[in-house]
Order: C-alpha cells, then structure tokens, then sequence
C-alpha cells in the first residue's frame, strides 16, 4: 500500500483487490499456461488493466503511475500470473515510446480488449535486423536473426515484439513469422518464460527512437516490479501474523513469545521502506522527471530486499507448514527471487543510487 494516495486511488485500489481475489488461478507446475485467457480479457475489460497508461484519445484511463502502481500491489498480494508485466506494461510502453501512430492505432485496440496478449522480449545486441529488399524504412519487411532469453509469457503471447539495433537508434520489431520458442525452466512457478530463437525471422518495424528509450522502458519496468513485490511482502507479513497468533505450543499462542514479535516487527519495518520507496517512484514518474533514476534505483533495492527477506522468514516462521508444496510460502520465495534478477540486478541498482548521489 503506497504511503498517501488520493480517495480515486484507494477506491482503484479495492475493486482490484477484490477482483484479484475473485480470480485466483490455480497454478500448474508444469508446461501449460500459467493464466487463463478469459481472465485476462474480464482484467482488460472490466478493470482496464490495459488501459492504464494509453492516453485517452487513445482509449486508455491516462491513469499513470499512481493508478498502475494500486493495481500491480494487489496483483502481487495474490500472485496473479496474469500478463500485466508482460503485455500492459512493457509490451505496450514499447508501443507508446517508439511504434508510429499508425503501428499503435492498428495494434492498441485488440491489446486493450484483452483479445490479444503481448510480450516484449529484453533487449540484446545478439539480435540483428537486416532488411529483407529495398531501403530500411519504418513499416517495411525485414528480417532478424539471434537469440533472446527470458521472454516473460513469451511461449504463448499473440504478439511477439523484439528490440534490435537499426543505425544508431532503437528499433521495435513485431514478428510476422513462426519462430522457436522454448519454455525455460524457472524457480517462479506463478510465470512462464522462453527463449526464442530467430532465424532471418520475417518482422515488421513499427518505429524508431533514440537508445535512451530504453532507460524510460526501464524505469516503468521497475515500477510494476516494485508493486508486484510490495504486495507480495505484505501478502507475506500478513500471513506469517495470521499463523502466529493461531498456532499454539506449549500451551500458548507463539505471537505472544517476545522473539517472535521482534522478528515481524523488522519484517513491518521492511515493508514500509518498500512502500515508501514505490511511493517516491510514483511520484517520481508522474510529477518530478528528474529525480526518476535516482527513485527507480532506490526502489529496485529496497523492494527487493523487502520481498524476499519477507518471503524466506514466512517460510521459516511457519515451521514445518511452511515447507510444504501446498501451502503458498514457497511460491512467494519463488516470485521474490525471479523480480529479484528477472529484469536487472539489486547490485546494479545500488551502483546507480551511489552514481545518482555522486559517489
């Protein structure tokens, strides 16, 4: 829960909670999707997950940080394994940075219906694009070869966009053609990642933009990461008090015993530093564009170390319990360490809070 927000917010805030709630997936350990399709259109359509960021000439809610930031906290609270990292928020960043007009006004409105899901594979200069006859030119047919891992939701998303060089600037690419994506084993067992494999693979280019852009793409990635981790710490906190003022030994109830309670009260003490570090991103992002590298970095350490610190004493506060592959300690030390390095480095992160401060 962000430190101050407005009554719009908390009032975004309940009907996401209570539609997470409501829409629990179950999750299978195994090679099949990890969300249901029709859940993710009811999340595009009656919550307007999609549509958080899009302006609203463009459809969207022009939402912001503040809106998209309420919405992946509760999202995170229930381990939701629907797209809105993948599609909503990285997918469509891209679209709205570089793609042209014309690339978003055909391919927006199908993303916000929900009726199609989006992925972004990360960037990497091991991928190449040539084009395939004529001039390189916005719009026009070209190729891309090289490889790409840890492509969140990339084994089954409809649209498939690639970052790639293109002279000096960043290009982004939607593939037109069958390429081979593998499903990557991860500790996560709430996502799905990939590794594709392009071949001289059919793409179209839907814009250019300066390589800065992807440092923007960056920072709203580690919002939505920030909130998935903040409502996972608290999911955590809340579970692990619920336990210990329930669970009796020795003839007392074990949230009583004075080690206990010190022991969650340093977990309370981490949560509320994550939240208040996403609370500075937000208004980093919506108000204050000068302070956003410093905020992203700051954020990126502190939920971080909040969530799994979180996630691992839930485990071991819940004894033996908390071991079991029924109960949903684990899955959330599975999710705190794949946010954890998914995207970036915590180390990376700290260097940037020390380069940010002149050190």
């Amino acid at each position: 829960m962000i430190s101050v927000e407005s009554p719009e917010i908390g009032d975004v805030r309940s009907v996401a909670s209570d539609f997470f709630d409501r829409h629990r997936v179950v999750l299978d350990d195994d090679d099949s999707p990890r969300y249901d399709r029709a859940a993710w259109v009811r999340a595009c359509q009656d919550l307007g997950v999609s549509a958080i960021l899009e302006p609203e000439d463009d459809g969207g809610l022009d939402g912001g940080a503040a809106m998209l930031a309420a919405v992946l906290v509760e999202a995170g609270r229930t381990l939701s394994p629907l797209p809105v990292l993948s599609s909503a928020v990285r997918a469509q960043t891209a679209l709205r940075l570089i793609a042209t007009t014309d690339a978003r006004d055909e391919l927006l409105p199908q993303l916000l219906t929900g009726s199609v899901v989006a992925t972004l594979a990360p960037w990497s200069r091991a991928i190449e694009a040539s084009p395939a006859s004529g001039p390189a030119t916005e719009g026009g047919d070209w190729t891309l070869s090289g490889s790409a891992s840890r492509v969140l939701d990339g084994v089954g998303a409809d649209l498939l966009l690639v970052l790639a060089p293109v002279d000096d600037a960043i290009g982004l690419f939607a593939i037109e053609g069958d390429v081979v994506r593998e499903a990557q084993e991860a500790i996560d067992v709430t996502r799905q990642f990939a590794r594709i494999t392009l071949d001289a693979a059919p793409a179209r280019l839907l814009g250019t933009a300066d390589p800065a852009v992807l440092a923007t793409l960056d920072h709203w990635t580690t919002l939505a990461l920030t909130a998935d981790q903040v409502g996972g710490a608290a999911a955590c906190l809340a579970m692990t008090v619920a336990y210990l003022n329930t669970r009796v030994q020795f003839g007392r109830v074990i949230g009583s015993f004075q080690s206990l309670k010190h022991q969650c009260a340093d977990l309370a003490l981490r949560v509320d530093e994550a939240r208040s570090a996403l609370a500075h991103l937000v208004w980093a992002l919506d108000e204050s564009p000068d302070h956003v590298v410093e905020a992203s970095a700051i954020a990126a350490v502190a939920a971080s170390t909040a969530y799994t610190t979180c996630a691992e004493e839930t485990v071991h506060l819940h004894g033996g319990i908390g071991f079991t592959w029924e109960h949903d300690a684990h899955r959330h030390v599975r999710r705190a360490l794949t946010d954890r390095s998914a995207f970036g480095s915590v180390r990376a992160a700290r260097e940037a809070v020390l380069a940010s401060r002149g050190i």
